[in-house]
């Protein structure tokens, strides 16, 4: 599972170092509160579609 985690990332150099900014700027700074509300919102968004793009739990 892992593997095929780190394969869907290095596949979308990207969205992987928008991923991780994003990630980082929300665990290391304080952003504005409205803000981070965005930011959030796009981590989710972005975790779904990687979830529905690697599919890890499919039969």
């Amino acid at each position: 599972m892992f593997k095929k985690i780190l394969i869907g990332f290095v596949d979308q150099p990207l969205f992987t170092s928008l991923f991780v900014a994003d990630f980082a700027i929300l665990l290391f700074h304080r952003p504005p509160f409205l803000f981070s509300l965005l930011m959030v919102g796009a981590l989710v968004a972005m975790s779904m579609y990687m979830g529905q793009k690697l599919e890890l739990f499919r039969k």
